[in-house]
């Protein structure tokens, strides 16, 4: 494969590293694929020619002392005979991942132990030691093999360009935190954060690891549902990235920016998120990031209600997905397309794309993609009338969402199977769904999903003829969707005010309420909005 201008820059530092250090040093290469760790250390081989002599050390299960491996080597009469012809020795250890995962008795990594307990032998390999390792068992050394770790010179972070990999069903962004889950986030949260807060300590400024390491906190923040949390992260990412003239890192940031500004209801600002950087991808030709873009400008027109200028982006979108073969992002793309087809009412070809989707996800173990096309099944099942099945759909991907950490999820599968459960009758059970959901989404500060649960709460005892309960319910809606200005909401509250007030006698107040709704019907254009307070208003004038 293609090492990037950034790998490039990094092996000149690792090149640098080794050409200096004439005692114990000890750093990490974290890389998490295969083929790049290939391609690093045919790179550095090449460049190093005969100038340093690069001894291999391999471990597993079966050898996990790695102190006692390199005093082995030493004694080889290949190591002395480089020593007699001064030929400078760096050891490349190979395997530590696999090392790792062996057991002691007290259910504690055998190899991490050891190195820990042996860390003062190290003073005798006078060489340097480069550790190649995946970020898991970067993280596990960093918990259970902590004063070993605080001998290390530097670590070496790696990753595929971001152009070669796969982009996230919806609006995650493309990133390998999006396959982990909720366990997994939680070590690498704390990963990342032990990473700043060293820096921060020690006052080591590196704004290229800065910025990286706030991208990567966002978009956990992001995965697990708290967006607002998330916000913070992103901005001190973009404004690294732009300090270092990071081109792609400044898109991705901005691009996280626009997915943040979705879920807290801010469309338009997400809009030009998106905009901006959608013109950088173009200019550094990142296809793939072209297309989650234009992915996630589709989803922003659906929340404006503009449905066919949505599609029109998501197949765009997919397009690009299926030129450059990432079967994620077309099973995004996928999925968008059946959400948009559901909003215009055209459900079965909803349910036909995200049956689609949902094969694809399957197929690559994508779980996040999947527990997302099971909702949209539940939900699409839904509006055609069958509960039952809708109910299924939505249960499994309540199941998902839970196992993977993603809070926001698991709120909103709770909610729609709270409206599956009012469609059958029962109301109670949907009031019980309604508030677990609501309970979550208050939890992370999701107002937007937060006012869809109260809504159908408001709903809810409107029908159980609880009319007092329910105004107080859409009153509260009301109020959070002036915040974020959502119209479209608004409208549907106002709406339904209008006939709680009616259900009570109160006609002039139940005018006053169809009334405000109607306006905002007409200036946002939802004839179904418009439809019902033209046929309520008539009803009471007539």
């Amino acid at each position: 494969m293609e090492l990037t201008s950034d790998h490039l820059s990094k092996l000149d530092e690792m090149m640098t590293l080794l050409s200096i250090s004439d005692d114990l040093t000890i750093a990490f290469v974290c890389c998490n694929e295969p083929v790049l760790c290939h391609a690093l250390d045919n790179e550095i081989r090449k460049r190093l020619g005969n100038e340093i002599f690069i001894y291999d050390i391999r471990m597993n299960t079966d050898s996990t002392n790695l102190i006692q491996i390199l005093q082995d080597v030493i004694q080889l009469d290949l190591y002395n005979t480089q020593k007699k012809e001064n030929k400078k020795i760096a050891f490349f250890v190979f395997g530590l991942d696999d090392a790792i995962e062996k057991k002691n008795q007290e259910g504690k990594s055998e190899a991490l132990v050891q190195l820990n307990m042996m860390r003062e032998e190290f003073l005798n390999i006078n060489h340097t030691i480069i550790l190649w390792i995946n970020s898991a068992s970067l993280y596990m050394i960093l918990k259970e093999a902590q004063d070993f770790f605080s001998w290390r010179t530097t670590v070496f972070e790696f990753e595929l360009e971001r152009k070669e990999q796969v982009n996230m069903v919806a609006d995650f962004g493309d990133t390998d935190l999006q396959f982990l889950d909720k366990k997994e986030l939680e070590e690498r949260w704390n990963y990342y954060t032990g990473f700043l807060k060293e820096y921060q300590e020690k006052g080591i400024k590196d704004d290229s690891k800065f910025a990286d390491w706030n991208y990567n906190l966002g978009v956990i923040k992001l995965l697990t549902g708290y967006a607002y949390q998330a916000l913070k992260y992103f901005e001190e990412s973009l404004g690294f990235s732009k300090k270092i003239g990071d081109k792609i890192g400044t898109a991705n940031s901005l691009g996280s920016l626009g997915n943040v500004y979705i879920y807290i209801g801010q469309v338009d600002k997400a809009i030009e998120c998106y905009e901006n950087a959608l013109v950088i991808s173009r200019e550094m030709r990142d296809r793939c990031n072209e297309g989650n873009l234009l992915g996630n400008l589709g989803l922003a027109y659906i929340n404006l209600g503009e449905v066919e200028k949505a599609i029109e982006y998501h197949k765009k979108a997919l397009a690009i997905s299926r030129e450059i073969g990432d079967l994620r992002g077309e099973g995004a793309d996928l999925g968008n397309i059946g959400r948009a087809y559901r909003n215009l009412g055209q459900v079965e070809k909803a349910i036909e794309y995200h049956e689609k989707a949902l094969v694809i996800a399957r197929e690559i173990g994508d779980y996040r993609g999947e527990e997302t096309d099971l909702g949209n099944l539940g939900v699409a099942y839904s509006y055609l009338g069958q509960v039952e099945k809708a109910i299924k759909y939505c249960e499994k991907a309540l199941v998902i969402s839970r196992e993977i950490g993603n809070l926001r999820g698991e709120g909103n599968w709770l909610g729609s199977l709270g409206l599956a459960y009012s469609d059958l009758g029962q109301v109670e059970k949907a009031i019980e769904y309604y508030k677990k959901a609501l309970v979550i989404l208050r939890e992370i500060g999701d107002q937007r999903n937060e006012v869809v649960w109260i809504g159908n709460l408001g709903n809810a005892y409107n029908r159980q003829g609880q009319v007092e309960k329910a105004i107080e319910y859409y009153e509260r809606a009301l109020v959070i969707l002036k915040e974020i200005d959502d119209k479209w909401g608004e409208g549907n509250v106002l709406g339904n005010l209008g006939s709680a007030y009616r259900n009570q006698g109160q006609l002039e107040k139940a005018i006053e309420y169809y009334e405000q709704a109607l306006l905002i019907g007409k200036e946002i254009k939802d004839q179904r909005i418009i439809n019902f307070c033209e046929e309520n208003l008539n009803s009471i004038r007539s």
